[in-house]
């Protein structure tokens, strides 16, 4: 009898909690990843493995983008049609909101995008103006009308003035193999693998960033369909908590998912092995910067800037942030004045010791992250090799000067210089001596300049200067200084003694300048011709359509 009772007390006791819980079975959801199994999805792996999305009442199925045969799967329509729950892409979503598509941003895993341009030291390609008519596999459209495939693709190009439709685009060609024997001289990859895998590998990457032309969207994204949100919003809201769980452990214990990945998910080849798996989770933490942002993190503002790209770009589609972005809901269990009744009291019960541990614990991280973020910045913002300022610091500035030199009316110059034949210094005595040359014309260029100057390694063999209040004759004078030292310049490697010459262009900027760039471009194409005159040379022109001057030193 009393057996009896005690199974029907906690029976009754069981119904209870699962009424509560607002649980009545284990729903299966699919999450479509756009990509390989690898540790680029750890947090969703992490979430499963953990128990995470079983304790929100859900069996989550984690389907790859990719099959070993090499068909791909687009996540956007596989949502859209229903055939999975979930999906994760790129900032690309928001054109795909704007064209008509019911789908809804849920979360941003990665801050920054990983996505880059990748290319081999031995192409010769530094910048994206470098390409000509190399052939290159770049994902830029499809056959279909107005289908974009990678927006960050389009919008670097185009801020490089790079044509599009003059490139000579080899996409099925998209593979390492085919840039490691020149097939192909550039693809599109994440900087978090294809450099790592190549140098592995013995060869010398060259990886190119969007963010170098001022393109800076965010990575990886959680969404779904407005037809999910709209009918389940339960369950959206705790598969996103789970997912950010899940991220949370994988950052925390990076080892420990990445042997979970390799066991029970198949990656797509041999190169992607627990040494791999460890550098990619070292390089996406800086891309998902989990100390400084919270995971999931969106904002408003950055994705008007990002709209602003898309415009440049000719996709002039009108955007409802409300109804791109997700706002999670306030739980509607609780009736609307108990939930409020419930929640003052355990604030005011909790304020006192809630303040105390607050403020200790805030001051504690603003320390850390504004060490951190310092840190970030100056890595961000420094060329490893020379110290100097790199060029997405060059470009920053640049734009500054440009503004200040059109509201004060001053005069504002720029000056680009480039190492003549610098790949024959490179064959004749080593990649080593190569950089000892770039580090010692950096020490030379830094003493020509002023404390309002700026320099910067804009690029393989190149850099840059931005002259403030310097005119066109003040501008000649730091180049033939330039010239002077570095004709006087003997490198010393080793037994070897090596000397070299530059090229050097000049421009000032002028009263029909837009920007920034016209200047910029300017000064580019007076260090092509200073170079295709035979270098060793400075072309300078004060005006942008004037006869061109060669100054040679003897």
């Amino acid at each position: 009898m009393c057996l009896s009772l005690l199974l029907k007390r906690h029976l009754w006791l069981s119904l209870v909690a699962l009424c509560w819980s607002g649980v009545t079975a284990a729903e299966t959801v699919v999450l479509q990843l756009p990509w390989h199994h690898q540790f680029q999805f750890a947090g969703y792996y992490a979430a499963k493995a953990q128990g995470y999305f079983t304790q929100a009442g859900m069996e989550v199925e984690i389907r790859a983008g990719i099959d070993q045969q090499g068909n791909t799967t687009n996540p956007v329509e596989e949502v859209v049609f229903q055939r999975a729950d979930f999906g994760v892409t790129r900032s690309d979503l928001l054109v795909h909101h704007a064209r008509g598509l019911p789908v809804v941003m849920l979360a941003a895993i990665m801050q920054r995008s990983p996505a880059a341009f990748i290319t081999l030291d031995k192409h010769n390609i530094t910048r994206l103006e470098d390409i000509g008519n190399e052939p290159v596999s770049l994902p830029l459209e499809t056959n279909k009308p107005g289908e974009v495939i990678d927006i960050e693709v389009i919008a670097a190009l185009a801020r490089a003035g790079v044509d599009v439709g003059e490139l000579n685009n080899r996409f099925k060609h998209w593979n390492l193999e085919a840039l490691q024997n020149g097939e192909t001289k550039m693809i599109l990859g994440f900087a978090s693998d294809e450099p790592y895998i190549l140098e592995r590998r013995g060869y010398q990457p060259v990886v190119i960033s969007p963010m170098d032309y001022g393109i800076d969207l965010y990575g990886d994204l959680l969404f779904t369909s407005e037809s999910s949100l709209r009918t389940d919003p339960e369950l959206v809201a705790a598969f996103r908590e789970a997912v950010l769980r899940g991220w949370e452990f994988a950052l925390n214990n990076p080892e420990t998912t990445a042997r979970h990945i390799l066991l029970n998910y198949p990656v797509r080849n041999a190169d992607y092995d627990l040494d791999f798996m460890l550098q990619e989770a070292s390089q996406l933490r800086d891309y998902i910067q989990p100390d400084l942002i919270e995971l999931g993190y969106s904002n408003r503002a950055r994705w008007k800037r990002i709209m602003q790209v898309y415009r440049e770009i000719g996709i002039t589609d009108p955007v409802d942030l409300n109804r791109f972005l997700y706002t999670p809901a306030k739980s509607a269990k609780l009736s609307t004045w108990l939930w409020p009744a419930i929640t003052t009291l355990a604030v005011l019960l909790s304020l006192i010791g809630w303040l105390i541990w607050t403020r200790l614990r805030l001051v504690n991280k603003v320390r850390h992250s504004e060490q951190r973020e310092s840190q970030f910045r100056r890595q961000a913002e420094t060329d490893p090799l020379t110290g100097l300022v790199n060029r997405r610091r060059f470009n920053l500035e640049l734009e500054v000067g440009y503004l200040r030199a059109r509201k004060e009316q001053n005069a504002l110059s720029m000056l680009m210089l480039d190492v003549d034949h610098f790949k024959k210094v490179n064959d004749d005595y080593g990649h080593l001596a190569g950089d000892i040359v770039l580090c010692s014309l950096a020490r030379i260029c830094e003493s020509v300049t002023r404390s309002t100057d700026v320099l910067c390694r804009y690029g393989g063999e190149e850099f840059a200067f931005m002259l403030p209040d310097t005119d066109i004759e003040a501008a000649r004078e730091i180049a033939d200084r330039l010239m002077q030292r570095i004709h006087a310049d003997e490198v010393a490697c080793d037994a070897d003694r090596i000397r070299y010459t530059v090229s050097i262009g000049i421009a000032v900027l002028h009263q029909d300048d837009q920007d920034a760039v016209d200047l910029l471009r300017r000064t580019d194409r007076h260090l092509y011709a200073a170079k295709a005159a035979g270098r060793d040379a400075v072309y300078a022109s004060a005006e942008p359509g004037a006869h061109l001057s060669l100054v040679r030193d003897a």
